[in-house]
């Protein structure tokens, strides 16, 4: 009987990564015969990347455990060494698994895991680096920041990371130059904020008929225009109710591939790349890619 070794990258830090008996949990839903479990457990958020790619390169199945942080680090790594993953979702959000359709519930995903088939699926691309959600900058990352910095104080909440978002938008944001070239054509637009949307979950947040446009076949660019702070919080009025699209200072648009370019000086930009910041060098090449990586779902 031939061995199957399936790799487990475990991170602890996430949201329900500390729950009581969650290592025995996935072994017993994984067991089997034919099959050999090697953990990875990355102690520090500077080695996940590095283990990721040992855990890709050692088994014949990777599994992450954890958030759409730690999914993202693995799908790099599976992307790279042409490996097959599934995802056993223990964040706050797990928009990845919500997509496509994998229990959170975690002995109903590891059984899918072991048992279900890798198929096809798409991803975004920002310079090589891949992600499920979403690559965004300016005022965005500026929120993400501010985030981290609150829970830190208060808590993971959705209510905090809402609270956060809103006292951010009363200090001072950035105005970008931005020189944007899709189809040999270029053209140049002053902006706040910058969000490439590949998850229609996260789309549907700000408009609805868009998210559906977008699905399964392009990013979903959301440009925040250069406007006043009462024009945002116009704009989150209509995006609360999923109708960003009516609001003129905003530009909703599907993207297969664009060269994004920035008129400053320092030539790297901190981006957020599905709730990780991650500095890229400029310009930024985005591109949706359709199969991409193998996934388990079902």
């Amino acid at each position: 009987m031939t061995q199957r070794i399936i790799t487990v990258v475990l991170n602890t830090r996430s949201a329900g990564g500390r729950a009581p008996h969650l290592r025995e949990q996935i072994e017993k839903a994984m067991q089997g015969p034919d099959v050999e479990l090697k953990w990875f457990d990355p102690a520090k958020r500077s080695r996940i990347d590095q283990l990721c790619q040992q855990a890709a390169e050692a088994g014949d199945l990777i599994v992450a455990v954890g958030g759409d942080g730690t999914v993202r680090s693995v799908a790099q790594a599976a992307r790279a060494a042409n490996t097959p993953m599934a995802i056993i979702p223990t964040g706050t959000y797990n928009y990845v698994a919500r997509q496509h359709d994998i229990p959170e519930e975690i002995t109903d995903a590891a059984r899918l895991a072991i048992t279900g088939t890798p198929r096809p699926t798409g991803v975004g691309d920002i310079n090589g680096l891949l992600f499920f959600n979403h690559a965004a900058f300016g005022l965005y990352t500026r929120i993400i920041v501010a985030r981290e910095r609150h829970t830190a104080m208060l808590g993971r909440s959705r209510i905090t990371a809402v609270l956060s978002g809103i006292a951010t938008l009363f200090n001072r944001y950035p105005i970008m130059r931005l020189t944007l070239t899709e189809n040999g054509v270029a053209r140049q637009v002053k902006a706040n904020a910058v969000f490439f949307g590949a998850n229609p979950l996260m789309l549907e947040a700000v408009d609805t008929v868009f998210a559906r446009e977008c699905r399964d076949e392009t990013l979903g660019l959301v440009l925040m225009k250069h406007q006043s702070r009462l024009h945002v919080l116009a704009a989150a009025v209509r995006a609360t109710l999923g109708r960003l699209s009516e609001a003129p200072e905003f530009e909703l648009a599907p993207v297969t591939r664009m060269e994004l370019d920035i008129k400053r000086r320092r030539r790297r930009l901190r981006v957020s790349l599905d709730g990780e910041i991650i500095k890229c060098a400029l310009p930024l090449d985005l591109a949706f890619e359709k199969s991409a990586l193998q996934l388990v779902r079902p």
